[in-house]
């Protein structure tokens, strides 16, 4: 299957291409222009050697066109956008260019160029927003009541996707993923942000002081590997038109994480709030039901939480000790 990555040089980007072509599939993988040669390069897991890569900024519909005109995929995994949520709240015009517009840009593309090609929409839990007291866990059916310009332009794209299959008879299918973790990302992510910590204090690199933000919203994380696996389960076998959370079904405070974590790492800390890691509006908890996707193509995680916070600190201990 040739398919196409948008987005491919992001945390979960390179984990989907790397797990693509170990399926076999002929990949290639969108990046933005000025992506390619940033500084932290050391500290992201690395793009297969097998995939072609193609600067691409989704934002420009004439150069949107143009690739796919001439790529003409089998499937699309449109994952490009602006994911950090707080980002979206100090500069929402760039938010909703990159993940709204952006979108709309594939999918009107689609239709003059390649309406046969699957369009898999990573769409997020955000979405979701605020949860009605006794809703939870959140189904695909539960009330959209997003609470920042994030989750508004996720809200946007995911519907705009639902319409251009409805209306325009694109073959389009959507996920809604939970929060998920893993090696290489960012650590402007609190739990990646924590393994970086804990791994320098490890090393000696800094005193055994980790800051932190707000520790008591709840979360439903999922291992990278198994959200990347979903993705394609859900472009292979998930209905047309339709939406599908991924997700673990059981949720944690970010706390109890940071405890996790430290018992991995066997160090003694001192554990200090940072006013600026504080977020404006945080969702109390965030926990799904991925009941839909084990329904209709048996889609369920299989890595444990404690093995993917094992993963993390190891991935950090050998970044840094490299640095």
């Amino acid at each position: 299957m040739r398919a196409l990555v948008t987005g491919g040089f992001g945390f979960v980007g390179r984990h989907l291409a790397k797990y693509l072509v170990t399926c076999g599939d002929d990949v290639a993988v969108t990046y933005h222009p000025t992506e390619r040669g940033t500084a932290d390069e050391s500290f992201k897991t690395a793009l297969p050697a097998q995939a072609q890569t193609v600067s691409l900024d989704v934002t420009d519909g004439k150069a949107v066109e143009q690739l796919l005109a001439v790529m003409k995929p089998d499937a699309i995994y449109h994952l490009a956008g602006l994911s950090f949520v707080p980002a979206g709240e100090s500069d929402p015009q760039s938010v909703f260019q990159a993940n709204a517009f952006g979108t709309m840009n594939m999918l009107q593309s689609l239709v003059k160029t390649s309406p046969k090609t699957r369009f898999l929409y990573v769409s997020s839990a955000e979405v979701y927003g605020d949860p009605r007291p006794g809703s939870l866990p959140l189904t695909e059916n539960s009330v959209l009541r997003p609470v920042s310009n994030y989750g508004i332009s996720k809200v946007v794209a995911d519907l705009a996707t639902f319409k251009f299959s409805h209306r325009e008879g694109l073959d389009t299918v959507r996920v809604r993923p939970f929060p998920h973790i893993g090696p290489g990302q960012s650590e402007t992510f609190a739990i990646s942000g924590f393994a970086k910590q804990l791994a320098e204090i490890k090393l000696g690199k800094r005193e055994a002081v980790i800051k932190v933000g707000n520790l008591e919203p709840k979360r439903d994380f999922t291992d990278v590997s198994d959200i990347v696996r979903g993705y394609r389960e859900t472009c292979l076998n998930g209905k047309r038109g339709e939406v599908y959370n991924l997700c673990s079904g059981s949720s944690i405070a970010i706390g109890d994480v940071l405890q996790l974590l430290i018992k991995i790492a066997e160090v003694e800390v001192e554990i200090e709030p940072d006013p600026e890691r504080m977020r404006a509006v945080d969702i109390t908890n965030l926990l799904g039901s991925a009941e839909k996707a084990l329904k209709d193509f048996g889609w369920k995680p299989r890595v444990d939480l404690e093995g993917t916070l094992s993963s993390i600190f190891a991935f950090w201990i050998e970044a840094l000790a490299k640095a």
